[in-house]
């Protein structure tokens, strides 16, 4: 299968991704190599053509950061996530940079050594549901944040089971979906959780609360032994 660089709308299915970044050697080859891998339509987009065609809500944006600022790299991401409904991910990512590049919306981030078969397991998870987010960029983000930014492992008495069922969950990088079917409860009341689990333990996105998840449960299933 042969990725299209000329994508249209037609041809980018619910389930197709569509690379948004430069038209340059690399990512004609990373577009065909996902097509061939996945075995489903890739398309080539550049960031300032995404209003030209819809993006398929669905589909997977790969959103290639090399070179962009970070205000673009948000604004590109409030048009893929907000207007265009679809599933995001960055790739070409410098780990050095992660904090800064942690938006709402986004469902993986691929450092610029991630390699083809991780970044083809990456984007197999996200469409089945998950958030990838590679245990060294997690690490890296943790070191920079903290434990004196992400609270004490006293909070975790604060949570409730349920909530507590969701951040061992999330920690393991499930998505809404598949924590509702872990718990046997909705995708809104999994929402519930996770918005009441941020509050109680001071963070503001996923990935603080899985480094939160890291050391705090750890330590205090630790102790408990």
């Amino acid at each position: 299968m042969r990725a299209s660089y000329e994508g249209s709308a037609q041809n980018l299915s619910q389930r197709g991704v569509l690379v948004v970044g430069r038209r340059s050697v690399q990512n004609g080859l990373l577009t065909e190599l996902i097509a061939r891998q996945l075995g489903q339509a890739c398309e080539l987009r550049a960031p300032h053509a995404l209003a030209d065609l819809p993006v398929p809500a669905g589909a997977l944006a790969l959103l290639d950061i090399e070179g962009l600022l970070i205000p673009d790299v948000a604004r590109y991401v409030d048009t893929l996530f907000h207007a265009e409904r679809c599933l995001v991910a960055l790739f070409n990512v410098d780990e050095t940079n992660v904090d800064n590049v942690v938006f709402p919306g986004v469902r993986g981030i691929f450092s610029r050594e991630t390699s083809t078969a991780q970044l083809t397991n990456g984007i197999r998870a996200i469409f089945a549901g998950e958030y990838w987010l590679p245990r060294r960029i997690l690490a890296a983000h943790f070191e920079r944040n903290g434990p004196h930014r992400l609270g004490s492992g006293a909070n975790a008495a604060m949570l409730t089971p349920k909530e507590s069922e969701t951040l061992e969950l999330l920690a393991l990088g499930n998505g809404n979906d598949t924590i509702a079917r872990r718990l046997g409860v909705s995708p809104h009341t999994v929402k519930t959780h996770v918005y009441n689990l941020f509050r109680k333990l001071g963070v503001k996105n996923r990935v603080q609360a899985v480094n939160w998840a890291m050391l705090n449960l750890r330590r205090t299933h630790a102790q408990s032994d």
